[in-house]
């Protein structure tokens, strides 16, 4: 998938607020976005798209790095318009995607794996082969990816020591 109408139009809304790093977070989200629909086998649903495009967008809207509820809010300014008949299942993606265990529902445990494929570089890919991550990648490289999460996780944990890794849900 190399497109995807309602990620392109959220993307495009929220252009001015990702600046300089517009261009990695929105290969992140395809890669993700790629990772999901290979899981599910199929298309992807509108639901994960809307959640694809605003799961980690706090970090800008909101100038945190505890941004899932701030991403999660989104949700709801972009439903209706898309017409996103479940936003709580999508606003559940969003929430639940740095989950350490597994969910019950397989769309928001295909999230979450997706989001651990392109997070952990690839190498904890499960059931995604190599070759198709390689060339998700190769179509939407990293493009300084990794690096923004160490800077932005460095910056928090001096900012907020006693809780490091506020995304983190059990």
């Amino acid at each position: 998938m190399l497109s995807h109408p309602v990620i392109d139009a959220v993307l495009e809304r929220h252009h001015a607020a990702l600046g300089g790093d517009e261009r990695t977070y929105r290969h992140h989200v395809y890669r993700c976005a790629n990772y999901q629909r290979e899981l599910l086998g199929g298309e992807l649903p509108d639901t994960a798209a809307l959640a694809w495009a605003v799961h980690d967008l706090g970090i800008w809207t909101a100038g945190t790095f505890d941004y899932l509820g701030p991403s999660a809010d989104l949700v709801d300014g972009f439903a209706a318009e898309f017409g996103i008949t479940e936003p709580e299942l999508a606003q559940t993606m969003v929430l639940e995607h740095h989950g350490v265990r597994a969910r019950t529902d397989p769309l928001v445990e295909t999230f979450r794996l997706a989001d651990r494929v392109d997070v952990g570089h690839g190498v904890l890919r499960g059931r995604i082969d190599a070759e198709f991550i390689a060339q998700v990648v190769e179509r939407f490289p990293y493009a300084g990816f990794h690096r923004f999460l160490v800077r932005s996780g460095l910056r928090h944990l001096v900012r907020h020591p006693l809780r490091p890794l506020p995304m983190l849900r059990w």
